[in-house]
């Protein structure tokens, strides 16, 4: 019980920190010097970030396995999906092992 509770908080607090810097990584804002100027015109192509920026801006979840930070940035894209799993699990708390595993993929298994 304690190690999921751990989990949601490390899940909540990696969101977090995803949250925050996808700005930086998504439309290269940079806090600490101005953008150099674009040459080719087009306003809405992005500034690529100097190694230090792009440092700065994974180390913070450099230290978690890459498995976690994979379900991390995907319950990020969908959370709306991540809603509809909780709900659904507060629904079926009765299932667990290979009653669980069916009725989450009702496919036929070997």
């Amino acid at each position: 019980m304690i190690a999921k509770d751990a989990k949601r908080i490390l899940s909540a607090v990696l969101s977090l920190v995803l949250v925050t810097a996808s700005p930086q990584l998504l439309y290269g804002y940079q806090d600490s010097a101005p953008a150099p100027a674009n040459d080719s015109g087009n306003p809405a192509e992005p500034v690529p970030l100097s190694a230090d920026q792009l440092q700065a801006l994974v180390a913070p979840i450099a230290p978690y396995p890459d498995g976690l930070v994979a379900q991390v940035l995907a319950a990020s894209t969908f959370p709306d999906q991540v809603a509809v799993a909780e709900y659904w699990l507060q629904q079926n708390k009765n299932l667990t092992g290979n009653s669980l595993m069916q009725a989450i993929d009702p496919r036929e298994r070997d």
